[in-house]
């Protein structure tokens, strides 16, 4: 599999950035990031897409081979920046940073997460995607968040992680009008079923009985 060079895909100059928005999506299956471009969650030339995970899942979707592969860990070091890092995948149309080899510590992910919004680069948006089954391991990350959204295939079936973030999200006062983004339904071309569109509707009316979860 071939990897492009994308430090070169922001153009612009990159003088130092304060607040950078970053948009957390929560998710249900690996394969919605193929569907955030048609929800409107991603912009091309202007978004990168983080996946925080402290055992990397999309690796083996899109770096089978484990080619080397710079990771958020990288904006550790004081001459790497955001353009610098992740790869671009077919699919994708923004370039997507991988999560670092398993056993990596959680406490320096969240150090170079800290890092995020300040960079120097010219990256005007990220997308921190992490799975829903993982969203209690990352609560102290979320105060460097400035959005939250859900991103939920409909051939996944609903289950006690839904309430758990919904509780989470309440605890920590993340689903105000500012900073919730909502649920995003999504069905990848692969995983369609026969109710596929059953599940739609169903799915819009089990989150409607999720009052935390709706946009405000």
């Amino acid at each position: 599999m071939k990897f492009l060079n994308v430090a070169d895909y922001f153009s612009k100059p990159y003088p130092v950035v304060n607040a950078r928005p970053v948009h957390c999506l929560f998710y249900s299956h690996i394969w919605s990031v193929y569907s955030l471009a048609d929800l409107g969650l991603i912009k091309p030339k202007t978004d990168v897409i983080i996946e925080l995970a402290t055992e990397p899942t999309f690796a083996t979707m899109l770096n089978p081979f484990n080619a080397y592969q710079e990771t958020l860990l990288s904006l550790l070091q004081p001459n790497k920046h955001l353009h610098h890092l992740g790869a671009k995948y077919k699919g994708i149309p923004v370039p997507m940073v991988l999560a670092p080899p398993a056993g990596t510590s959680a406490n320096a992910l969240l150090s170079a997460l800290a890092l995020v919004n300040t960079d120097a680069s010219s990256v005007e948006n990220v997308v921190v995607m992490i799975n829903i089954n993982d969203a209690a391991k990352f609560v102290s990350a979320y105060g460097f968040m400035t959005r939250f959204s859900l991103v939920w295939d409909v051939a996944d079936y609903p289950n006690a992680s839904l309430a758990a973030l919904a509780e989470l999200l309440v605890t920590e006062a993340y689903l105000d009008e500012q900073r919730w983004g909502g649920i995003h339904l999504c069905n990848h071309p692969q995983r369609q079923l026969p109710d596929s569109k059953e599940r739609f509707t169903a799915l819009q009316a089990l989150f409607a009985d999720f009052p935390s979860f709706q946009s405000v």
